[in-house]
């Protein structure tokens, strides 16, 4: 888990069965804090990095490019890397792009196969946007995903970036009206609601698929010069993690002890990079 105290909460889980069956994880979240990018991508079990070969694309692209409100370079990003994707390489991709300006935020949405993006009310749970499903997953399709631009002016909006695992097992956990979510998404600060999933999913003993997820703050989200990559791992990666980063359970790590646990952010499919501008 990733968390930006407030404003996001970010959580990447391997499937129950994933590492006995000799799997790795194809989901993978892209976390680019100094330009307010993030993404998620989902690779098939039988290419699980290829979620990871995207994402890495997209974040080398995106540090070549300024901070702009304009959609126009977004775009461009976003043709480069389905451009550059290999037919074996099939993935998702879900993507917002948060540009502040006052009292409101501008969030550019991109979202190809069936990944989501998700922006709800926190005050019922109602949800006011969702990306549609279809069939254009990179390394696939021809056809380029397109962007929806939103306004957001009211500070009980919140963003969810999601793999479809995410979906699978919010329906699992508890029934809910169609076009809401449950409540308790969003009660407290965003920075917290990726760990009350994890508890549910832990104290219920559920089944479930590869789970990729973030839930931010538009408004509470804040720059930092630090961008993370994070899952899309191979089976090698994952039965390393498994055997060797126990004791580092339910610990977190902040952000001033980054550096001196490299080698266990490796083990753990983690790459953090300084984008200082």
């Amino acid at each position: 888990m990733v968390k930006q105290k407030g404003a996001l909460s970010a959580l990447l889980v391997t499937g129950s069965d994933k590492v006995e069956s000799g799997f790795g994880n194809g989901d993978c979240l892209l976390l680019d804090f100094s330009r307010l990018i993030f993404a998620v991508s989902d690779g098939s079990e039988r290419y699980t990095q290829a979620s990871r070969i995207l994402l890495e694309r997209l974040a080398g692209i995106l540090s070549e490019q300024d901070i702009s409100p304009d959609i126009s370079a977004f775009k461009k990003s976003i043709e480069a890397i389905y451009g550059g994707q290999k037919y074996t390489h099939k993935c998702t991709f879900s993507c917002v792009t948060f540009f502040k300006n006052r009292k409101e935020v501008i969030a550019s949405i991109s979202s190809g196969g069936d990944s989501m993006v998700i922006v709800a009310d926190s005050s019922d749970g109602s949800i006011i946007f969702k990306t549609i499903p279809d069939m254009n997953f990179a390394g696939r399709s021809k056809n380029v995903p397109g962007i929806s631009t939103l306004t957001l002016k009211d500070r009980k909006f919140r963003v969810i970036i999601a793999t479809d695992g995410f979906a699978e097992v919010l329906n699992k956990l508890e029934k809910h009206k169609q076009g809401k979510l449950p409540k308790w998404l969003f009660n407290g600060p965003a920075c917290g609601i990726t760990g009350k999933v994890f508890g549910k999913l832990k104290r219920t003993k559920l089944d479930y698929d590869d789970i990729g997820m973030m839930v931010i703050d538009p408004f509470d989200i804040s720059r930092e010069d630090k961008s993370i990559l994070i899952g899309g791992t191979s089976p090698h990666n994952e039965a390393l993690f498994a055997s060797c980063c126990s004791d580092w359970s339910n610990r977190w790590i902040k952000k001033n002890r980054w550096h001196d646990n490299e080698e266990i952010f490796d083990s753990a499919g983690i790459i953090i990079k300084d984008e200082k501008e």
